[in-house]
């Protein structure tokens, strides 16, 4: 999957998984994207919806140079331990991704409950948080910047429901322009002068290093 989407991916993955207390044991509480809109006819409680905000780019953690990137272009094989060199291009264009992140409960139990459980490290923390990427093998910043603020209110069918509410940033980047793939020679035929040494020499061009 290409840039934005890795990181939507990678998003619902890290909320999957969660369950909540039920007068039956526990349940399931299921995670989608806000499309075409939250209250669709499969809206379900509990459960938690994502919506990507905005993604923008970030001056302040930007640079300019030629650099080694850590993960290939996509639909291509990532650098193994093996390679030597690797990806090189100029330096990736940072970029905040913001994403809303709504849960949804009947039961103000389950509100606290999934509060709870998102301020573990391995979800939503306010501090240290991270994104791992598998698609390009990376691990992304990422800090909650808004709430969890708690609501209530009642629904079309006069039904009680409650919600928390995050704004969650990622610290992403993306290459715009051609990843070049250069690996380190086989072998090497004939001698490699060091010209630093044949300097220091006196300038005879027979000194070399084997």
């Amino acid at each position: 999957m290409p840039w934005i989407l890795n990181e939507d991916a990678a998003m619902k993955r890290r909320l999957t998984g969660l369950v909540v207390s039920h007068q039956d044991g526990v349940i399931p509480v299921p995670v989608r994207f806000t499309t075409p809109e939250i209250e669709s006819p499969d809206m379900t409680y509990p459960s938690i919806t994502i919506t990507r905000l905005q993604a923008s780019r970030a001056p302040e953690r930007e640079h300019r140079g030629f650099v080694k990137i850590d993960y290939g272009p996509e639909g291509a094989d990532l650098p193994g331990p093996e390679d030597r060199w690797g990806w090189y291009a100029e330096f990736p264009i940072p970029y905040n991704i913001d994403y809303q992140i709504e849960v949804h409960t009947r039961l103000q139990q389950q509100q606290v409950e999934l509060a709870q459980l998102l301020a573990k490290e391995d979800r939503l923390p306010e501090r240290g948080g991270y994104l791992e990427i598998p698609n390009v093998n990376v691990v992304a910043s990422m800090d909650v910047i808004g709430g969890p603020v708690f609501t209530d209110g009642y629904d079309d069918d006069s039904k009680r429901y409650f919600e928390i509410r995050y704004i969650v940033r990622v610290f992403s980047e993306m290459t715009p322009w051609d990843i070049k793939r250069y690996n380190f020679p086989d072998q090497v035929v004939g001698r490699i002068y060091n010209r630093a040494r044949t300097r220091q020499l006196g300038g005879f061009e027979n000194q070399y290093t084997p």
